[in-house]
């Protein structure tokens, strides 16, 4: 056994399995943390049956509910003394035509508060975990599993979507809304904060990186469109994108994922965006820092999290008051 200790998100189905179960049969320590306990069991069994000495297990975590994530930390940190790796793989998608805007009980739009909100506030409470388990043990990662569809300059698919607004951050503004819209803002949103998070835990020996995996239509990833727009995407789009030779399964996209989590070759390499397998330019947008640093200020005030900001080797720490005002703690 390796001694590591790894979270993956939605690791019952897809990629996230798949990683789940690469890193259990490597001798880590793996979290399976899933929306569905039951689906999660299932997925660990079938781990277990092959990998019978691995050391694997499951907690319950709604990334779309901050209660939720709050409940997993809370756990996770009566269970466990570090955390080498948090793999940020969860995440769902609307119909991307659909313009009706749904959201949670805590009143967050359900696509951010899926693909971003519940990610980084799960980062942002583990983070002391992480810092922590890098000083002892030489270094620690986290991987944010983002989209090529990030890029609507350069995607077929989101060419028709805009630029992010952080005055329209949940697409609030009436006739604003659309499904493909809502998901290329969380994945933009993803790589924003990959940036800015890596840049502020330089000197940490903690390590941010962001991997698109490749088109893989097989996921659960929308769960949440209707039978249709289903049947549509997996028969048509999943054929045209397989003849242009532009989909993957879920194995083949897991292994890059695993390889920036688990390799030598990336020891130390941090605050870089991958696309199968190989480092590359991620959207102009993304690089944008004024709109890093707004969309992590907005974050952290929507969530009410407890984001750092690192200056070599003073911490600093921002919390939300009962007020609603950030406080500077030293």
């Amino acid at each position: 056994m390796t001694g590591r200790v790894a979270i993956v998100t939605g690791a019952n189905t897809g990629i996230g399995y798949q990683v789940a179960r690469y890193l259990a049969e490597g001798g880590n320590d793996v979290v399976m943390a899933c929306r569905s306990i039951e689906k999660g069991k299932e997925a660990m069994n079938r781990i277990k049956a092959e990998y019978p000495n691995s050391l694997v297990q499951v907690m319950e975590v709604d990334l779309s509910s901050m209660d939720s994530v709050r409940k997993f930390v809370k756990e996770f940190t009566r269970k466990k003394t570090r955390l080498n790796l948090l793999v940020n793989n969860a995440g769902m998608a609307l119909n991307f035509k659909d313009q009706t805007r749904k959201t949670m009980r805590e009143g967050f739009e359900v696509t951010m508060a899926t693909n971003h909100f519940g990610p980084f506030l799960l980062s942002c409470l583990l983070i002391d975990y992480l810092i922590q388990t890098a000083d002892i043990m030489g270094e620690a990662r986290i991987i944010n599993v983002t989209c090529a569809l990030h890029d609507h300059e350069h995607s077929w698919l989101s060419k028709d979507c805009g630029f992010l607004e952080v005055d329209n951050f949940q697409l609030q503004k009436e006739g604003t809304f659309n499904g493909l819209q809502a998901y290329k803002n969380s994945k933009l949103c993803n790589v924003l904060l990959t940036y800015y998070l890596a840049e502020k835990l330089n000197n940490t020996h903690v390590t941010v990186n962001a991997i698109d995996p490749g088109i893989v239509p097989t996921t659960e990833l929308s769960r949440n469109a209707n039978k249709t727009d289903r049947f549509l995407w997996l028969c048509c789009v999943h054929r045209c994108c397989r003849i242009a030779k532009k989909t993957t399964t879920p194995i083949k996209a897991s292994l890059h994922i695993c390889q920036l989590a688990d390799s030598e070759k990336y020891e130390g390499v941090t605050g870089k965006y991958f696309q199968n397998g190989h480092e590359e330019r991620s959207s102009v947008e993304s690089y944008d820092k004024e709109l890093q640093e707004k969309v992590w200020k907005v974050t952290n005030r929507l969530t009410g999290a407890r984001s750092m900001t690192l200056a070599n080797e003073d911490l600093e720490e921002i919390s939300l008051n009962s007020h609603g005002s950030l406080d500077m703690i030293k």
